[in-house]
């Protein structure tokens, strides 16, 4: 009677002989919708409770949506506080990765310290506070009478984990804080454990887990020890990870992330007025391995050509570096700002990591909008921000609307060629993100009317 959620972030819900309850309600009001829906196609009983796990947007953002079904919100007192204190640099982080969150989550109606238990009828829940793990307030809930454990962020698999967010000073430590607290949820000894990401945890699954904490924690204490600075340390540890490591899939986290979070943990100081360790974190927009060289005289088709040219050279570097220079050389001119959006997206799928992808997304998201200014019925960014953000809400769960419009204002510029083929097919993507594939397929084929060489409407429609 415990069934698991899989998406984004994963919830689960218990269903007991007089009611239901959610735990962890999903990162936007789309997602949870969906929840609501698959819940609703396993029972009709009503939903009692909804259980937080931890403070992070994409476990909470569903809790409005939950509360209206007749839910109690329960959380730790904790997670309540770190919901509102925490609130800003949460939701711009989350933000700056694409993600359109909509209403600011709805707040815990009870609260609890140390140990909770409700019961659903003839089936009882414990909820208690796991320590410190990727959130300083981790909450798990065990199922005793199926042997369930919802672990939330504390563990998770299938990729490489997420050691913390660049939002706050909390995460992976070097005092191993996050393994103790692992170890205390596995003194319930359960059959089952669901993650907060990824498929169920199995038992090899939490201790390599754990060996990689161990890992880099290691590693950073030694290079530290040794008074190696960051950037060597970086360079030094990511240059040489063994292959078991190398071959994890990269989705979220990512092996700078946890060097930083480990170094950030062994270096920080109270009297550090900037709380949180962004500020350490490399950009993964590239420098150039060639030399950018430059004279008086250049036009704008000449940075375009030089831009060209390095990318067809291997150098995505200098392709970003040259037409970074051409805002600042022409900073009226829409199309500059525009090419470079476009570049940063091209380059950022280079990146597994949507964490790293962020840097170029936020940096894209300026150009676009400055073009937009210039020029608000510019033609290539309206297109590339429209497709950025439906694919965004594509892939996320999203409400697609916004991009939509800006792809709905290129048809009507009538723009032609490769650009209203884009238009056509991401406009499709929209519809098929809001369930309508009947004029999902339309707008695919419309998009292949105006380029019939354009590969993606072809693979939708298949």
């Amino acid at each position: 009677r415990v069934f698991i959620f899989r998406n984004i972030t994963n919830s689960s819900f218990v269903v007991g002989d007089r009611s239901v309850c959610v735990i962890d309600t999903q990162v936007n009001l789309p997602l949870a919708q969906i929840l609501l829906k698959q819940i609703r196609s396993v029972t009709d009983k009503p939903i009692e409770y909804a259980i937080n796990t931890h403070y992070h947007w994409d476990h909470t953002n569903g809790n409005a949506l939950f509360k209206k079904e007749g839910a109690t919100i329960l959380s730790s007192k904790l997670t309540k506080e770190f919901m509102t204190t925490r609130h800003d640099r949460q939701k711009a982080f989350l933000q700056g990765r694409g993600f359109e969150l909509g209403n600011d989550p709805l707040l815990a109606d009870v609260t609890f310290e140390g140990r909770y238990a409700i019961d659903l009828g003839n089936m009882p829940l414990e909820l208690f506070f796991a320590g410190k793990a990727e959130t300083d307030d981790a909450t798990a809930v065990f199922v005793p009478r199926e042997g369930v454990l919802m672990a939330g962020d504390t563990i998770m698999t299938g990729s490489f984990p997420i050691f913390g967010q660049p939002v706050w000073d909390e995460g992976l430590e070097g005092e191993g804080q996050w393994s103790h607290t692992i170890h205390k949820l596995l003194k319930k000894k359960p059959q089952h454990v669901i993650p907060g990401h990824g498929p169920m945890a199995q038992d090899e699954d939490i201790r390599s887990f754990i060996r990689i904490q161990e890992y880099f924690v290691e590693k950073v204490k030694a290079l530290l020890k040794d008074g190696v600075a960051l950037p060597q340390i970086l360079q030094k540890i990511e240059s040489e990870l063994p292959e078991s490591l190398r071959k994890i899939p990269l989705v979220w986290g990512t092996p700078c992330y946890a060097i930083l979070r480990v170094y950030r943990s062994l270096t920080q100081s109270p009297k550090d007025p900037v709380p949180g360790w962004q500020r350490l974190k490399p950009s993964a927009i590239p420098e150039p391995v060639t030399p950018l060289r430059l004279s008086r005289e250049e036009t704008f088709q000449d940075f375009l050509q030089m831009a060209e040219e390095a990318e067809e050279g291997g150098d995505n570097g200098l392709r970003l570096a040259v037409l970074k220079k051409a805002i600042e050389a022409f900073s009226e001119i829409a199309d500059a700002y525009s090419a470079y959006a476009d570049a940063l997206i091209q380059v950022s799928r280079r990146e597994a990591s949507v964490l790293e992808k962020g840097d170029f997304f936020s940096a894209a998201k300026v150009s676009w909008q400055r073009a937009l200014e210039i020029n608000p019925r510019h033609i290539p960014s309206l297109v590339g921000q429209g497709r950025y953000l439906t694919m965004m809400a594509y892939r996320g769960g999203d409400d697609p609307k916004e991009g939509m419009r800006l792809l709905n204002e290129v048809i009507s510029l009538e723009a032609q060629g490769l650009e209203r083929a884009e238009a056509e097919f991401y406009l499709g993507m929209g519809f098929r993100r809001l369930g309508d594939e009947a004029k999902a397929r339309k707008q695919f084929e419309k998009a292949l009317s105006f380029d019939p060489s354009f590969g993606p409407a072809h693979a939708a429609l298949a």
